[in-house]
């Protein structure tokens, strides 16, 4: 019976799955019958707020093609051809209207995009409310750009009030008066806009709680993608769908004092890490859901020129703790930079970072080489077992950890079963297969999405990679290969958070890991593992004299 009705559920949660996709395919080809014919654009993008003559013509310097097989694919264009696109008759099939959205602030402001749409508008509705044939066309893409817009970008573009306001005045002089469309993103509008200062507010301490309305997050090739993994990383199909706890995520405290002073422990925290009662598995799935919940309220954009937040290669900043100049990437800025030191990509990388240093500073202040042993069994599992489950994050941040060059020259590691040492080979593995393609968990034959935590900093590091060289052709137009190409990266970070975890949340776990990671987020792994004598080779000495009082006390037991 049990069996029976789980099969029905199973069955019932892929109906679903299936009537969600039926629901966005519907909302594409809503927004994607208003749509112009690409010759009427380049007069689109230099026509007036009052005047709006469309005329086909085919001008390269606004919108540059390239035909392949029949098929014409945009491959650059000025900012206002670039605008002027998104009220093409296929812009939300191919994607584009959500691919200019995560990348349109290489080239142009939020303020001057809202400018656009809002000239556009009233271009077509300068003749009054009967309108017909192209102009009823950009009155429909132009709210539906603007829905779209404050819909999904409210965490970016619509924390500064100014901005705000303009789409509120445009809203209540220009469009709720006359066509009821205008109520509904007002209110859109104020719901986007408590919500992303309630984010900015609680920072990483809350993802965010209420319903993300999804439009076109991908196009339909993205609505229908399967997901791929390479064997070694393959695990079981993910479990329903469920809300997880929300507690603080762990950020590093200053610490003062001496060497074992710096470690500001509390009596209660100094048990051993390795002495508690929770299992591998258990620990890994509270791990997953903290790193769940500050990964819950990032955006694409976030990742976009993390070069100029100090992003950098592991391998080209070996101490995180000095800082470097950073030179500057090519592009237009993408973030404020008054702000770019409190992005949540910042607060995904200083969890990493702190999650780290704790898997490192837990294992040197082991008591003991069987201690140590024992905890470098247990979080190498714990690597396994979020391997396995795709949480990718905490997986690649207990190999940093184990990789750590103090905790490699632990006496320890001699002591490990050659299956567990097996795991380390395998983290190793999923961390090459991760760098080897910036769209490596995209794609497959899987016909149910898994939930998935990638690594920020490989994730920040492969958009890093697309940035680097010129935006822009000498002719001064932008390349929309460029931009696609990135905008396709990043809008993995929504893929991935459209299915979560269904751990059930420990809170008293939670709250001790989340404590243990907080005092030793800033902790000095060279100064802990020297004032611990487990941590070094025992000289031959010593080590000839407990091999010679072993065998007396065999000896002994014999006469």
């Amino acid at each position: 019976m049990l069996s029976k009705l789980k099969s029905q559920l199973e069955e019932l949660r892929s109906k679903v799955t299936f009537l969600d996709c039926v629901k966005k395919y519907l909302e594409v080809l809503s927004v994607d019958r208003w749509g112009l014919e690409v010759s009427l654009l380049p007069s689109l993008a230099v026509s007036g707020r009052d005047s709006c003559e469309l005329q086909s013509s085919d001008n390269p310097s606004a919108l540059s093609f390239s035909v392949s097989k029949g098929k014409s694919t945009l491959q650059a264009g000025s900012p206002l051809g670039l605008m002027a696109y998104l009220y093409a008759r296929n812009a939300a099939v191919e994607g584009y209207i959500q691919q200019f959205l995560y990348t349109y602030r290489f080239f142009c402001t939020p303020e001057q995009f809202l400018q656009f749409i809002m000239e556009k508008f009233s271009c077509a509705t300068s003749g009054g409310p009967n309108m017909s044939g192209d102009m009823e066309k950009i009155f429909h893409r132009s709210l539906d750009l603007l829905q779209l817009w404050v819909t999904d970008c409210r965490s970016v573009d619509f924390r500064q009030r100014s901005l705000v306001e303009t789409v509120e005045n445009f809203l209540n002089t220009e469009v709720v008066p006359a066509y009821s469309q205008g109520e509904a993103l007002l209110h859109a509008l104020h719901t986007c806009h408590t919500s992303s200062t309630d984010t900015q507010r609680k920072g990483s301490s809350a993802g965010l709680d209420e319903d993300d309305s999804v439009c076109l997050h991908s196009s339909l090739e993205d609505l229908c993608r399967k997901w791929r993994i390479p064997r070694l990383v393959e695990s079981s199909a993910s479990t329903p769908k469920q809300k997880a706890f929300s507690i603080s995520a762990a950020l590093p405290m200053p610490c003062h004092g001496s060497v074992m002073s710096s470690l500001c422990l509390q009596s209660e925290e100094q048990v051993p890490f390795s002495q508690n009662e929770y299992s591998a598995q258990h620990i890994a799935q509270q791990l997953t859901l903290l790193q769940q919940e500050i990964f819950q309220g990032c955006h694409p954009v976030h990742f976009l020129n993390s070069r100029i937040q100090g992003v950098r290669d592991k391998v080209l900043s070996p101490n995180k703790n000095v800082s470097q100049p950073i030179p500057a990437a090519g592009g237009r800025g993408v973030l404020d930079q008054e702000g770019a030191a409190d992005t949540f990509l910042q607060q995904l990388l200083t969890h990493a970072d702190s999650v780290t240093n704790w898997i490192s500073a837990e294992i040197v202040v082991c008591d003991s080489v069987k201690s140590q042993a024992a905890l470098l069994t247990k979080y190498l599992w714990i690597g396994k077992h979020c391997y396995k489950w795709r949480n990718f994050a905490t997986a690649m941040q207990v190999l940093d950890a184990l990789e750590n060059v103090i905790v490699r020259q632990l006496p320890a590691w001699k002591h490990l079963t050659s299956k567990v040492l097996e795991i380390l080979e395998e983290l190793r593995a999923v961390q090459v297969f991760l760098k080897s393609d910036d769209l490596c968990l995209m794609g497959g034959q899987r016909t149910q999405r898994r939930p998935t935590l990638p690594s920020a900093h490989i994730l920040a590091m492969h958009v890093q990679q697309l940035e680097i060289g010129a935006f822009t052709l000498t002719t001064g137009a932008y390349k929309w290969n460029k931009l696609r190409s990135i905008a396709k990266v990043v809008s993995q970070v929504h893929a991935f958070q459209e299915t979560l975890y269904p751990y059930k949340p420990d809170r008293d776990l939670q709250a001790y890991l989340h404590s243990r990671i907080t005092r030793l987020a800033n902790s000095d792994i060279h100064l802990l593992a020297a004032d611990n004598d487990a941590n070094f080779q025992q000289s031959s000495e010593r080590q000839t004299r407990r091999i010679h009082n072993t065998l007396k006390r065999v000896k002994a037991t014999f006469q």
